[in-house]
């Protein structure tokens, strides 16, 4: 099979992983494709936890196709009992011959151990190195919540070209153009939670859905014509957000409010229902009983809705709300405010990628999107890495990472 070739059938490997994106937490999203005699003859994306991992849908689908075939991977398979068996046993049984995988899995009960399972059992097992980088951007969260145990967080905000997202009235609507928003409802799709802090909850009374059939026709069909331009790193989470592979969801974002408000007014929008969660200091939990809304929030205790976390520094209460939401299966958070919270997970060390929409607009004064403790200087202040550049006609789309993926080799 030539480059070209192999390198297609992980494209689509990776946009069917992207079509289960947010759907799979804790689990990593993957998918799978089966090739037989130069066609696809099955192909499968992984299920909700619990469900069926993305090898063992495209083996169903290909039957008995499957023997003497070859598998494209997005992720190692998998080679322990969890929830389901695991798929190197499905792959070696329905008589699979190759496989080909971009990345190792970064779970240490995985981590080279398919690999090696499938190869003392016969199955030649290609890692196509070249598409390590690409394929990584599709599971970078579930490598920090796997080994760090703390839900990843990408901090998206909408600045005008002197660095402001409201002005000093705190009007900020709309800042950004209608392109650039209808990104944030596809980017919204993808992730688990989206995380406010309770001055955004009171300006604002932000919905924190997903609300895509609110734009015009001619917004998607800007995205369909692909008329963006690009530029820097080719990341496969971004670009299929662009594309809009599997953007539709079966069920929103948990709704997070990081501290709780003088007065709680449950026909916010954030309130509709029960998919939230509210964080408050702990040092202030003896003067909950004085409020006169004190029932409502002894409720929210009572059913998981309220969470008192503790920890003397910035950093140790942004590991409990993170810890709080790994144990939720959140696996990838997107902070959209206000300042001060960013400013809090910035300090912490706990924002993972910079997703910022950059406006031809001036405001001269205004708020800034974060309220960091700052760095005595430029050299000490974070270097993102990872760089990709988005054109959206009048915005620009800037992204990159704190840190690098690190790709491992066998």
């Amino acid at each position: 099979m030539s480059p070209e070739e192999q390198r297609k059938y992980m494209y689509r490997t990776l946009e069917l992983a992207f079509s289960s994106i947010g759907l799979t937490s804790p689990n990593p999203s993957v998918g799978a494709v089966i090739v037989r005699d130069g066609e696809i003859v099955g192909f499968g994306a992984t299920s909700p936890c619990g469900g069926d991992h993305a090898e063992i849908n495209a083996l169903a689908m290909a039957g008995e196709k499957s023997r003497g075939a070859e598998m494209f991977v997005s992720l190692e398979p998998c080679c322990h009992y969890g929830k389901t068996p695991p798929c190197t046993e499905a792959i070696i049984r329905e008589g699979i011959t190759r496989v080909y995988i971009p990345l190792v899995d970064p779970n240490p009960m995985v981590a080279g151990k398919g690999i090696m399972m499938l190869k003392n059992n016969g199955v030649d097992v290609v890692l196509l190195n070249e598409l390590g980088d690409y394929a990584a951007d599709m599971i970078r969260g579930f490598k920090k919540s796997i080994l760090r145990k703390r839900s990843a967080v990408i901090h998206k905000s909408a600045i005008s070209l002197d660095g402001k997202i409201a002005t000093l009235s705190g009007d900020s609507r709309w800042i950004s153009s209608s392109l650039s928003r209808y990104i944030v409802h596809r980017l919204r799709a993808t992730v688990d939670a989206i995380i406010v802090g309770k001055n955004t909850l009171e300006k604002d009374n932000p919905s924190l859905n997903i609300r895509l059939d609110e734009f015009e026709d001619s917004i998607s069909t800007f995205f369909d014509e692909k008329r963006w331009w690009y530029s820097g790193r080719n990341n496969s989470y971004l670009e299929n957000i662009l594309l809009g592979t599997g953007v539709s969801r079966e069920k929103e974002p948990l709704r997070v409010l990081v501290g709780l408000p003088q007065a709680l007014n449950f026909r916010m929008h954030f309130f509709r229902d029960d998919n939230y969660v509210v964080f408050s200091d702990e040092k202030h939990s003896t003067q909950l009983k004085g409020r006169d809304d004190y029932h409502s929030i002894q409720n929210m205790l009572d059913n998981g809705n309220l969470i008192l976390y503790t920890g003397t520094t910035t950093r140790e209460q942004i590991y409990c709300i993170l810890e709080e939401l790994y144990r939720r299966g959140v696996v990838n958070a997107l902070l959209e405010g206000g300042g001060g919270v960013a400013g809090s997970f910035l300090d912490a060390g706990e924002i993972d990628q910079f997703m910022y929409f950059i406006t031809p607009r001036i405001l001269g004064n205004g708020i800034s999107p974060m309220n960091a403790s700052g760095y005595q200087s430029v050299s000490e202040g974070l270097t993102l890495r990872d760089i990709s550049i988005i054109g959206l006609e009048t915005d620009v789309l800037y992204t990159g990472y704190s840190e690098p993926y690190l790709l491992e080799s066998m």
